[in-house]
């Protein structure tokens, strides 16, 4: 008769390292998964800063309407800076506004959809 005991650790070393090799695999893809899901989550809160930043930018820009800081001047030049410049500014402090605090309306948002989105 032939002698089978060595074939027996053959086959649980080929079990045992089949197991890991899978196992290694399960936590790759596990991680690969988790990765994919941050970057969607990261993705989604920047959206929703973005439209709270336009948002903000709205409402600056229809409060300036009501102020007139510089009035009328002479030859125009202060005018045509502030004109210039005012658009950036307020789009400037519309992104600080949206990052402010954690219960911003983008925070609010961002929590909503991951709710609505299953993420």
């Amino acid at each position: 008769m032939n002698d089978l005991t060595g074939l027996s650790a053959y086959t649980d070393y080929m079990t045992d390292t089949s197991r890991v090799a899978n196992e290694k695999l399960q936590q790759t893809l596990q991680n690969a998964d988790q990765a994919a899901k941050q970057k969607e989550s990261d993705a989604l809160f920047d959206a929703c800063k973005q439209f709270e930043a336009y948002l903000w930018e709205q409402v600056y820009k229809e409060m300036q309407k009501t102020v007139d800081i510089f009035g009328d001047d002479e030859d125009g030049y202060a005018s045509n800076m502030v004109d210039y410049f005012k658009d950036s500014v307020i789009q400037q402090i519309s992104e600080q506004t949206a990052t402010q605090g954690s219960n911003s309306l983008a925070q609010m948002l961002y929590e909503q959809a991951k709710i609505n989105y299953g993420l």
